[in-house]
């Protein structure tokens, strides 16, 4: 990739806004309004050299700090036990200065592809021992409820406010290149971002013997398409063996694609 990390950085910002949530409001907390953040003018750029999850909230702190309406309380506020175990973590503590609402916000970047069975999709991350059930079930049952179940443990300066836990979870869903409908599951997003998955050893016959395919390296997984025209990636070769997924840039094609391991998704991580 030709791009400067600075380009790389700017097109983060712009997905924390113009990206679709990838979850929709839950019975426990709705949705983060990620549209009322703005983005730096003038920003530094992130650190790529890092785990995409860090590198997404690293994003949405600088975008938390330029946008007028929010005050960025703290971040990464460990909860603990008397005895020292860590019982969970807030992402991020934010003043809203338009409602004076103190919010809980979790923050989540994912992506799953639909594996079709009889009943379900699975839904499996690039890293099978990540799943968007057992990611959903985190943030109702434990994730999402920190401040109301520990409130005694919080600093000080908040465990005697009101806080309203939200989320903001971007991502992607990607369905076999021959699914037979989208995958569907409890509280997706409809309109939430779409890419299609195959193995490698089908590019081939899918793509043709000379496709035109470019690899989207993972600091710029959550940032759709339409950000990215323009911007140079390095192409990848059918032939190339793989140990984990690839996400690709397939010519004028409008949605993302993973190329998998052959045999994904038996033990397969990102």
């Amino acid at each position: 990739m030709s791009d400067s990390s600075l380009d790389v950085s700017k097109a983060l910002f712009r997905s924390l806004t113009e990206a679709p949530r990838l979850i929709d409001d839950l019975p426990e907390a709705r949705a983060f309004d990620s549209l009322s953040l703005i983005a730096p003018e003038a920003p530094d750029p992130l650190n790529l050299q890092q785990k995409l999850g860090h590198l997404y909230e690293d994003a949405l702190a600088v975008m938390l700090d330029a946008t007028p309406r929010y005050d960025a309380l703290a971040s990464g506020i460990q909860i603990q036990q008397a005895a020292g175990r860590t019982l969970g973590e807030l992402d991020f503590l934010v003043k809203d200065r338009r409602t004076d609402q103190l919010i809980h916000l979790e923050l989540a970047v994912k992506f799953y592809l639909a594996v079709e069975t009889e009943c379900d999709p699975l839904l499996p991350g690039p890293d099978t021992r990540d799943n968007y059930y057992r990611k959903l079930q985190k943030m109702r049952t434990h994730q999402l409820l920190l401040t109301k179940k520990y409130r005694d443990r919080l600093p000080d300066a908040y465990n005697n406010q009101e806080i309203v836990p939200q989320h903001l979870v971007h991502g992607c869903i990607f369905n076999h290149v021959n699914a037979r409908k989208p995958a569907e599951a409890e509280f997706l997003n409809p309109h939430g971002r779409r890419g299609k998955w195959l193995h490698a050893e089908d590019c081939a016959d899918y793509f043709g013997k000379y496709p035109s395919l470019e690899i989207i390296p993972k600091p710029l997984w959550p940032v759709p398409l339409e950000i990215l025209e323009g911007m140079e990636l390095e192409t990848w070769k059918v032939e190339e063996t793989i140990v984990r997924c690839v996400m690709v840039r397939a010519g004028a094609e409008r949605v993302p694609y993973f190329i998998a391991p052959n045999g994904y998704p038996i033990s397969r991580r990102a």
